[in-house]
């Protein structure tokens, strides 16, 4: 089921993107929060976005696809070092964005988050997101991330998008 969902993702996001309004593509980076706080020391994102209304509406709506790595940190259990590995996640989302002033924009990414690491499921994925436009092709966010696997995989974080 897991794969099914993936593979028409990506298709609709390959097959929309032909008559894009607006593509956007970026990376971010995180401080762990949660439970991820307790087993990584930093997270590192990539994200692309679709949005199938044009960039100068007040509200938008698309896709997104990204990826997530939280990066393992090193914990005491018992009196002994025990070495977390990496846990990645690709999420894939809809996304909405409400712009106020031509600038601001804040808004919302839900949908699923697919665990790529072993011993990782993947869950319910839910990102609010505040944001300001620079020179209308760069947008720097700020926003915190939860992926409910198992455990809470949160993030606070920020980045940077480029529209093409």
């Amino acid at each position: 089921m897991k794969k099914l969902l993936l593979i028409i993702s990506f298709a609709t996001l390959s097959l929309t993107s032909m008559n894009a309004q607006t593509f956007k593509i970026g990376a971010s980076l995180g401080l762990p929060a949660a439970d991820a706080s307790d087993l990584t020391s930093f997270v590192l994102g990539v994200d692309s976005y679709y949005y199938f209304t044009n960039i100068d509406a007040p509200i938008e709506f698309g896709l997104n696809a990204g990826f997530r790595n939280f990066f393992g940190d090193e914990i005491e259990v018992l009196g002994q070092n025990v070495d977390f590995e990496d846990a990645r996640f690709l999420p894939i989302a809809a996304a909405a964005r409400l712009k106020l002033f031509g600038i601001l924009s804040g808004g919302v990414d839900a949908g699923y988050a697919l665990g790529i690491s072993d011993g990782l499921d993947g869950g319910f994925y839910f990102r609010p997101v505040v944001g300001i436009d620079i020179a209308d092709a760069i947008e720097i966010n700020a926003s915190y991330e939860n992926i409910s696997d198992a455990a809470t995989w949160g993030n606070l974080n920020i980045g940077v998008l480029f529209e093409f």
